[in-house]
């Protein structure tokens, strides 16, 4: 492909790659008869069902199918990176490569971009065909990140589209690890929502189980906000008031000879209470002393083993 693309649409592939044929064939069809010029960014995150070859037979047949191969298995959110970090289009549109998300409506999204004068068009998931945990754990990560992490985020997935403008300020953020949803939020640029259902999983299926998006959810936290340790900090003055009045009542009584200590349960149980409290509240602070420690060792975050326009080994 010659020039700059108007849209570039960056799909991490894990564990489908028998959808990418038809992934290619809806991306063409949304364009067609548009006008818009485009390119498809296929990034391997080193699935086990080998997706690589796929996508260089579809790039040599097709000069607009792109594919970036990481050296290992990086996770969706920083397979994403890789893709924005490759994408040449004045737009860039994030889509999942198992179809749920629909490609046609990649062009009403550009149009509604270019009107709004807006630099993202966030796709709000309407109602989608996943199991009812499924969306119940999708809907209480959304909730958990809300409340403790300090930002709003809807119920909103990857899927959507990016002006460059926002997409080199994305680029410029240099976390270890990202979340796409997260750090679109913090750059404060103009956005707006479009919501919309969710279709059938092409082929395969999520890799984010119930566990898995607790566990994302409670790294999100700690990686975008000190709300934790605020809390922490809040609960201890909070015990330390009560056990202050608890201690001027208990002495108050024992001045005036209404109170002996029958024995030691109540004492056993407080020590083992604010015990456990203790080591939680230093087991935040691990969390976080450990998230600076992967940041400052400044490792690259993402290692592209090849790609279709050059064989070579690439860093980002």
């Amino acid at each position: 492909m010659i020039g700059t693309p108007t849209v570039s649409v960056v799909s991490p592939v894990y564990g489908c790659a028998d959808c990418l044929n038809k992934l290619f064939e809806e991306v063409r069809k949304a364009f067609d008869d548009t006008g818009v010029d485009w390119e498809l960014v296929l990034v391997d995150d080193r699935s086990r069902d080998n997706p690589w070859p796929l996508i260089c037979d579809l790039a040599q047949a097709d000069s607009r199918v792109r594919g970036i191969r990481l050296s290992r298995n990086h996770g969706q959110h920083l397979a994403i990176w890789a893709g924005l970090a490759a994408a040449r289009g004045m737009w860039v549109a994030v889509i999942d490569c198992d179809l749920q998300d629909d490609p046609a409506v990649i062009p009403v999204l550009y149009a509604t971009g270019k009107e709004r004068k807006v630099e993202a068009i966030i796709v709000e998931r309407g109602s989608w065909s996943d199991t009812w945990l499924r969306r119940f754990a999708s809907r209480l990560f959304y909730r958990i990140i809300n409340v403790l992490a300090g930002i709003s985020i809807k119920n909103a997935g990857n899927f959507g589209l990016y002006s460059r403008k926002l997409i080199d300020t994305l680029l410029r953020y240099e976390e270890q690890e990202v979340f796409l949803p997260m750090l679109v939020a913090l750059t404060g640029l103009k956005s707006e929502t479009y919501q919309l259902d969710r279709s059938e999983r092409s082929s395969g299926t999520s890799s984010y189980s119930f566990r898995r998006l607790l566990n994302m959810a409670s790294a999100i936290i700690v990686r975008f906000s000190d709300r934790p340790l605020k809390i922490s900090v809040a609960v201890g003055f909070a015990f330390s008031f009560f056990s202050a009045l608890i201690s001027i009542l208990l002495l108050i009584l024992w001045l005036f000879g209404t109170f002996s200590v029958p024995g030691w349960t109540s004492t056993i149980l407080s020590v083992w209470f604010l015990s456990g409290l203790i080591m939680a509240t230093l087991g935040v602070h691990g969390f976080y002393i450990g998230r600076v420690f992967a940041e400052v060792k400044r490792r690259p975050r993402i290692i592209v083993e090849s790609t279709t326009d050059s064989p070579t080994r690439t860093q980002n």
